[in-house]
């Protein structure tokens, strides 16, 4: 009778309120985690999870996540989420896990602050797979952590990062991701390339895109003024840009240059251009606002961020002040935020080539 009670109210919660799972989607998983006849909706969780990770990383409840769950997570082949955040994340959720709290500033730290970081890590390091990290990563946000990892295994790291020698690991590869992303999810990745190609071919999957999306700057990594933008906008003929505000839209724009209409300052022609709203929660609820004054597509001004329109979609020299993050209806179809100025939380800048 128990059991059959627990599956019609599983059934109800996912069919019924799909809403409310998604908002109390970890405390949900904890609350169920060692309950046998909830697997329904502990499998739902977990497959949400990977999906979207960060309904679990930036989650409030994150640090409060029992080690089991966390572990299962990180064993999923489908955890869409690059590794230098999966591997960034369990830092700071392992260092939560202490009874002291330890220095902000890594190179401070001595060997039995690491050995404390290290026996609440070490069962989730199993599951890291270190071989998805690029050298440069490796060298800013894991190197400064090595030793939590054995001599030995210190050795294999660098010699596989030095001499390209295969990392044997003792799990099998994450699928691959076609945007490295940390505002977005492969479905989006895969919406903006069906606008690209003004929704003609075959709609991309997880494993197959007709585009590449290659991280160019992220403003958590590279800062958020404008002359970051300045020093890249001339190099890549397309480039893709996503903003999240801090009222929690995502907004961005996309832009394909003719070299021939380049210039320096004032506006570039361009009939591909579009400006669209994400929305994360359902992507059949993302809005496309394409250029209708081709003429006025993209605003080209020195120290700036990218500009699309006539103020359509403006991040000028700073992007934390909301007198210089503009949005407004001018050169497109319709205005993509719901407010006319805004604060920028992260953006990312993507160049885009075909496959």
């Amino acid at each position: 009778m128990l059991h059959e009670l627990a599956e019609h109210i599983q059934e109800y919660l996912i069919q019924r309120k799909p809403e409310w799972m998604n908002e109390n989607l970890v405390t949900i998983l904890r609350s169920t985690w060692l309950i046998p006849t909830c697997n329904t909706i502990k499998q739902l969780c977990i497959e949400k999870i990977c999906d979207d990770p960060w309904l679990l990383f930036a989650s409030d409840q994150f640090y409060r996540v029992e080690e089991e769950i966390l572990i299962a997570i990180l064993q999923r082949e489908d955890l869409n989420l690059p590794e230098v955040y999966i591997w960034n994340n369990v830092i700071k959720w392992a260092t939560a896990q202490l009874d002291v709290e330890l220095d902000s500033d890594v190179s401070k730290w001595n060997l039995e602050d690491f050995a404390l970081l290290k026996g609440k890590m070490n069962r989730c390091l199993l599951y890291i797979r270190l071989n998805n990290i690029d050298m440069e990563e490796y060298y800013r946000k894991v190197r400064p952590f090595k030793n939590i990892f054995s001599k030995e295994m210190q050795e294999r790291i660098e010699e596989y990062y030095f001499t390209g020698r295969k990392l044997d690991i003792f799990y099998n590869p994450r699928l691959p991701f076609i945007i490295d992303s940390c505002l977005i999810k492969y479905e989006h990745a895969a919406l903006i390339a069906h606008w690209i190609n003004r929704g003609e071919g075959k709609v991309a999957t997880r494993e197959k895109n007709p585009f590449n999306f290659r991280l160019l700057v992220r403003g958590s990594d590279h800062g958020f003024c404008g002359e970051v933008y300045d020093r890249i906008r001339f190099e890549y003929p397309a480039l893709l840009v996503l903003i999240l505000t801090e009222s929690d839209e995502m907004i961005g724009g996309y832009q394909r240059i003719n070299s021939n209409y380049w210039r320096m300052f004032g506006y570039d022609y361009d009939r591909e251009s579009f400006l669209f709203r994400i929305n994360r929660g359902n992507v059949k609820r993302s809005v496309i606002s394409r250029v209708v004054h081709p003429s006025h597509a993209v605003y080209n001004q020195s120290g700036w961020g990218p500009c699309f329109g006539e103020g359509d979609l403006w991040l000028k020299r700073h992007f934390r002040d909301p007198t210089e993050c503009v949005c407004k209806k001018a050169s497109y179809e319709a205005r993509i935020a719901h407010d006319e100025s805004f604060i920028v939380r992260e953006y990312e800048i993507f160049e885009v080539t075909s496959s």
